[in-house]
């Protein structure tokens, strides 16, 4: 009894896929302008928000190489703990970075030193956001590439 019902578990989640894949499709023959000019739209936005002062460029493009790096680095482990370690780090450092703890008396004197001028926290924000879409564009496609490859291996052995 255990056979069929795994067998019509099975079945229905395939049909159930079918269905996603056949309504994704819908969606995207549907909506297809309206979704690239939202994607054109914010690119244009990003671009306009990149700093124009070459520190807080250099600053942004560390950053951003920095939240791939977490990416990786952290699907290595193998397990979304680690992701919602990397997604509390990456954001929680850049804010750190640029606006320091005042509480505490840490000020960003470390931006000063390096002759960076101090981002808008409009932008600190932004770049937070980006960065944390970024991280997660790389870690959930390594994530379920390293699943994949288990599933495949266990059944294999």
């Amino acid at each position: 009894m255990t056979q069929a019902e795994a067998g019509a578990f099975k079945i229905l989640k395939g049909l159930g896929i079918a269905i996603v894949i056949v309504v994704s499709l819908v969606l995207i023959a549907v909506y297809w302008q309206p979704v690239l000019s939202t994607i054109v739209d914010l690119w244009n936005y990003l671009v306009d928000r990149i700093p124009s002062d070459g520190g807080q460029r250099t600053a942004v493009l560390v950053y951003m190489i920095a939240a791939v790096v977490m990416g990786v680095l952290f699907s290595q482990a193998g397990h979304f703990t680690a992701y919602g370690i990397a997604m509390g780090l990456v954001p929680l450092l850049w804010v750190l970075f640029w606006e320091g703890f005042p509480p505490l008396g840490l000020d960003p004197v470390w931006t000063s030193n390096m002759g960076v001028a101090h981002l808008r926290p409009s932008q600190v924000a932004l770049w937070a956001v980006v960065a944390a879409v970024l991280t997660t564009a790389v870690f959930v496609p390594l994530e379920m590439r390293e699943k994949w490859q288990r599933r495949r291996r266990s059944r294999r052995g």
